[in-house]
């Protein structure tokens, strides 16, 4: 009777005991969770040769080669898509790359890259994206604003290691006109190393038109 007394008496406790170790395995799960959802993106801007990246200047290309690192990515395709601002507002967006569902494109490990290539000459913007084993159909975009030279940038700025929670999409690059000062001079740097949420450059720097490169990492249409 004793015996059963005290059990009975302690089992509240029990309860309470098991209770918090299920409470803090979900808090650890999430935690887990939310870790793993995470990819590390770097960039490589470097070129082959001094003479490539004269090149490059002459005919004004940017190059950049974006690798991606994290659990979470294997098995997911990437979409890029272009979209396109003016005077603040989202106007129009273009797909740039999406082959969900063919296995060929599926990231079969927790690390995958690709080359990203823009051209911009006399009011056309060509993007180009290269792969391992494969290259994007060619894009064109106008480019219509008179503020001055249109310039892709990252957002990298001093950083080697850009980190984004890839159950949302996120931003890769703009082609942004520069922000103007008082004096008349521009600046580029200035907007892609401000930290300011790139959809809302255009108001934040006054810059009429610009586009912005979009990356999502997604499960299988099928």
């Amino acid at each position: 009777m004793k015996k059963l007394l005290l059990s009975l008496a302690l089992l509240p406790l029990l309860i309470q005991a098991q209770s918090g170790q299920i409470e803090n395995s979900e808090v650890i799960n999430k935690q887990i969770h939310a870790e793993t959802a995470m990819v590390d993106i770097s960039i490589n801007t470097r070129t082959e040769t001094e003479e490539m990246q004269l090149l490059y200047d002459f005919e004004n290309i940017n190059k950049s080669e974006f690798s991606f690192d994290g659990e979470s990515i294997k098995g997911r395709y990437y979409v890029l898509r272009m979209k396109e601002f003016l005077d603040g507002k989202l106007i129009e967006t273009s797909s740039l790359f999406d082959e969900r569902g063919n296995k060929m494109f599926q990231v079969d490990s927790s690390q995958t890259s690709f080359k990203l290539l823009s051209k911009i000459d006399q009011g056309d913007l060509k993007i180009w994206l290269r792969g391992k084993q494969f290259g994007s159909k060619q894009s064109h975009f106008a480019l219509t604003n008179d503020n001055g030279r249109y310039v892709a940038k990252d957002f990298f700025g001093s950083k080697k290691i850009l980190q984004e929670d890839i159950n949302k999409p996120f931003h890769l690059m703009a082609i942004i006109t520069p922000n103007r000062n008082p004096d008349g001079s521009g600046s580029y740097c200035r907007v892609a190393q401000s930290e300011i949420d790139p959809e809302k450059l255009g108001t934040a720097f006054d810059i009429p038109h610009y586009y912005l490169i979009e990356i999502e990492f997604m499960e299988s249409e099928e």
